[in-house]
C-alpha cells in the first residue's frame, strides 16, 4: 500500500508538473502578446525613392502586432534625401538635427549603397539587402535611343559625343549635332552622379576601388568630365533644376534643334513618369544601380530591440506578397545585378563639382623657385618638397590636351643663367624618348633639390619671352610663378623689371603671369604689380603644408 501510494503520488506530482508548466507558458505568451515591456518606437529613414511604398509597408508590418523582447513594435517612417543622412551620419552624430533629419534611425533605406561607403566602420550591422532596384538610364527620344543602341554606344563614349559638333551626325542622325546630355545636379537628382560614376568608372580599372580624394585627380577621368561638362553649342551641361524639370524640357522638345537630347535617370523613374514620348537606354558597360539597399544601424543610439525589429521589417518588405508593390510601381525586387561599383557619396560630389568647374586646355609654363628658402620645414617635409607633391599632383591630372612646361630657378643653375629648363611647354602626352611629357614633368619636379640665391626677375624675363615666341593661340597662356622670396639679384632693380615686362606685353599674343607666393615675402608688391601688367593673379598661402596650395595650383593648371 505504501508502494502504490508512493506511486500515485509521484503521477499526480508529474500531472502537476506539466499543468504548471502549461500555465506557465501561457502566462508567457499573454504576457509576450501584451507587451509587458511596453511599446518601442523604431526610427525609419527611406529615400524619396521608395518612401510612400516603405511607409505603407510599415503601416501593414505594424498592424500585425510584431512583439519583439516584450516590446510592441510601432515603426515611424520618416523620408530624407540620401546624400543629407550620408553626411550627418558619416560626421559627428552629436551634430544631427532632428528638426531637419527626424530621428536618427534604426533602419535607413538610401537610394543606393554609394550612400553606405564612407559610413564609419561598424555603422551597420551585417550586409544590407536590396529591398528594391532599378538601372541608372539615359531618358531620349526613340529615334536617338534607335540610333544609340544601333552603334552600341557605351557610357566611356558619352564625353566624345558630348563635346564633337557632329557626335550624333556620325550615328545617322544627320542635323542632330552633339549629344547635348543634360545634367541636372538640383533636388532629387542622383542620377546624374551616378551617370558620371558610371563614365569615370570606364577610365581606369575599377576592379581596385578609387579614394574619393584621387578620383578625379586622374587625367582620364578629369579628361572625360570636361568633356562632358560643355555641349556641343558651348553651353554648360549642367542645371539646378530637378531630374523631373529636366525630363519635361526634353519631352516638350525632343528636335534635332533642342537644347537637350538626353537625361541620366532611373528606369522607373522614368516609366513613373508623367512625360511622354521619351525611351530608357542603357549604355553598354557596367551600369550605376539604384538599389536601395536596407541598412541596420549598430550605433549608439540604436539597440537590440531596435535592431531585431529592424530585421523582421526587412524580412517583412522581402516577402513575395508584400514585394509586390515595388514590382507595380516599376521597380526590380530580389537581388539586383551587379553594377558599377560603388564611390560613395563624397566621390559622387567631387566628379559633380569637377563638371561644374570643368578643367580647361591650357598651355602653362611653371616656374618654380629652388633657392635656400625652400629648404625651410613646413610640417613634416620641406617648403620644396610640399610644392613638389602638389605640382606631382595636378601634372598627373592635367587633361589630356593641356601644354605644360616646367622651369626652376635661384642662381647659376645653366651657366651664369640663374634658370634652367627641365620640361620644355607641350603637349602633356607627347612621346618625349621612351617617355611622355607627363611623366618626366613628374620625374623632374621629383628631383629638383634646393639651391642658393633667388633671381626671380630674371626667370620671369626669360620664361615670359619663352611663352610668347611659343605661344599656342585658341587656349589661356601662362607662367606661374611659385616662389616663397625676395628677388635678390642686384643686378636688375624693380622698377626696370617692371618697365621691361610692360614693354614685352603684345596683346595679339596674351600671357598671365599667375604668383603664388609662399609664406611673407618683402617682394609682394612688384609680384602683385608684374600679375597686374599681364592680367594675371597674386595669391599668397601661409605654408605650403595642407591643402590650400594643392587647390591653388589645380585652379591655376586645370
Amino acid at each position: 500500500m505504501i508502494a502504490v501510494g508512493t506511486v500515485v503520488v509521484m503521477v499526480l506530482a508529474v500531472l502537476g508538473w506539466f499543468q504548471l508548466r502549461e500555465r506557465i507558458a501561457d502566462q508567457g505568451v499573454e504576457a509576450a502578446d501584451t507587451c509587458v515591456e511596453g511599446t518601442a518606437v523604431i526610427p525609419v529613414t527611406v529615400d524619396p525613392d521608395v518612401s510612400s511604398q516603405i511607409t505603407r509597408s510599415a503601416a501593414d508590418f505594424t498592424a500585425t502586432a510584431p512583439v519583439v523582447r516584450d516590446h510592441c513594435i510601432s515603426l515611424e517612417v520618416t523620408t530624407h534625401e540620401s546624400t543629407q543622412v550620408a553626411n550627418a551620419l558619416a560626421a559627428d552624430v552629436a551634430s544631427w538635427d532632428d528638426s531637419m533629419l527626424g530621428p536618427l534611425p534604426a533602419l535607413w533605406i538610401p537610394r543606393s549603397s554609394d550612400a553606405l561607403v564612407d559610413l564609419p566602420v561598424g555603422t551597420v550591422d551585417g550586409t544590407p539587402r536590396s529591398v528594391a532596384s532599378t538601372p541608372v538610364v539615359l531618358a531620349v527620344p526613340g529615334v536617338v535611343a534607335e540610333a544609340l543602341d544601333a552603334a552600341d554606344i557605351g557610357w566611356a563614349d558619352l564625353p566624345r559625343l558630348q563635346s564633337a559638333p557632329d557626335g550624333m551626325d556620325t550615328l545617322g542622325l544627320p542635323g542632330w549635332g552633339g549629344l547635348r546630355l543634360r545634367l541636372p545636379v538640383g533636388p532629387d537628382s542622383e542620377s546624374s552622379a551616378a551617370a558620371l560614376s558610371a563614365v569615370a568608372a570606364t577610365t581606369y580599372d575599377s576592379s581596385t576601388p578609387v579614394p574619393a580624394s584621387e578620383l578625379v585627380r586622374r587625367s582620364s577621368t578629369a579628361t572625360a568630365l570636361s568633356a562632358l561638362a560643355t555641349t556641343d553649342r558651348g553651353t554648360p551641361s549642367t542645371t539646378t533644376e530637378s531630374t523631373d524639370s529636366a525630363l519635361g524640357m526634353l519631352s516638350r522638345d525632343s528636335t534635332p534643334t533642342s537644347d537637350v537630347h538626353a537625361v541620366p535617370v532611373t528606369e522607373q523613374q522614368l516609366d513613373a513618369s508623367a512625360q511622354s514620348g521619351l525611351t530608357a537606354y542603357a549604355p553598354s558597360g557596367t551600369t550605376p544601380i539604384a538599389d536601395h539597399p536596407a541598412a541596420i544601424l549598430a550605433r549608439e543610439w540604436t539597440d537590440e530591440t531596435s535592431r531585431r525589429a529592424a530585421a523582421q521589417f526587412v524580412d517583412f518588405l522581402r516577402q513575395p506578397e508584400n514585394a509586390q508593390m515595388f514590382v507595380d510601381s516599376g521597380f526590380d525586387v530580389g537581388e539586383p545585378p551587379s553594377g558599377s561599383p560603388a564611390v560613395g557619396i563624397a566621390a559622387q560630389s567631387a566628379l559633380v563639382d569637377a563638371v561644374l568647374d570643368p578643367a580647361t586646355t591650357r598651355r602653362v609654363t611653371t616656374l618654380l623657385d629652388i633657392s635656400g628658402s625652400m629648404d625651410t620645414t613646413e610640417g613634416s617635409n620641406t617648403r620644396l618638397d610640399n610644392t613638389v607633391a602638389a605640382l606631382d599632383q595636378q601634372f598627373g591630372s592635367a587633361i589630356d590636351s593641356s601644354e605644360l612646361g616646367l622651369w626652376v630657378f635661384s642662381k647659376d643653375l645653366d651657366g651664369t643663367r640663374a634658370f634652367r629648363t627641365l620640361v620644355p611647354t607641350g603637349p602633356i602626352d607627347e612621346p618625349i624618348d621612351s617617355s611622355t611629357r607627363r611623366e618626366q614633368l613628374i620625374a623632374a619636379a621629383g628631383a629638383v633639390r634646393p639651391a642658393t640665391a633667388t633671381s626671380t626677375y630674371e626667370a620671369v624675363i626669360a620664361s615670359f619671352l619663352d611663352a610668347q615666341e611659343t605661344y599656342s593661340p585658341g587656349k589661356p597662356n601662362s607662367v606661374l610663378l611659385v616662389t616663397d622670396g625676395p628677388n635678390d639679384d642686384t643686378t636688375i632693380t624693380s622698377s626696370r623689371f617692371l618697365s621691361t615686362l610692360s614693354e614685352m606685353v603684345d596683346p595679339t599674343r596674351p600671357i598671365t603671369i599667375d604668383v603664388v607666393s609662399i609664406g611673407t615675402n618683402s617682394d609682394g608688391s612688384t609680384l602683385q604689380s608684374m600679375s597686374d601688367i599681364t592680367g594675371g593673379s597674386f595669391t599668397t598661402v601661409g605654408s605650403s603644408d595642407g591643402a590650400e596650395l594643392p587647390d591653388l595650383l589645380r585652379k591655376l593648371l586645370h
